[in-house]
């Protein structure tokens, strides 16, 4: 069967299980919700802290959340720094590698939905 023939659907359900296969690691597991979130909010010139992502529970937990954090840092897809107006809280802010994963996950996507 030709694949423009297929449905967008099937296509679209291929696509996520190829993504989930590469994204096996399960360290990474939930980070691109993250850092599709961050992006939103960056979109919006708004400046994400740590305590926003674990306020908000959709990103489990506040051990999880941190757990997420410090992955995405050792990865180099979010920077973390001080926040000038509260010592205590963390800034993040996506990085250039965070900014081309994102790129590389529409491509696949507009990839699957095309055909």
């Amino acid at each position: 069967m030709n694949m423009a023939k297929v449905p967008a659907y099937a296509r679209f359900t291929q696509m996520m299980t190829a993504l989930k296969k590469e994204l096996a690691d399960s360290d990474f597991e939930g980070c691109d919700e993250i850092l599709s979130y961050m992006a939103v909010r960056e979109s919006e010139g708004k400046t994400v802290k740590i305590t926003e992502l674990v306020q908000s529970l959709q990103f489990g937990t506040g051990p999880t959340v941190h757990r997420k954090v410090t992955t995405l840092a050792e990865r180099g897809l979010i920077s973390i720094s001080k926040s000038k107006s509260d010592a205590r809280a963390k800034n993040l802010s996506l990085t250039v590698a965070a900014m081309n994963h994102l790129k590389e996950r529409t491509r696949l996507l507009k990839q699957s939905l095309e055909g």
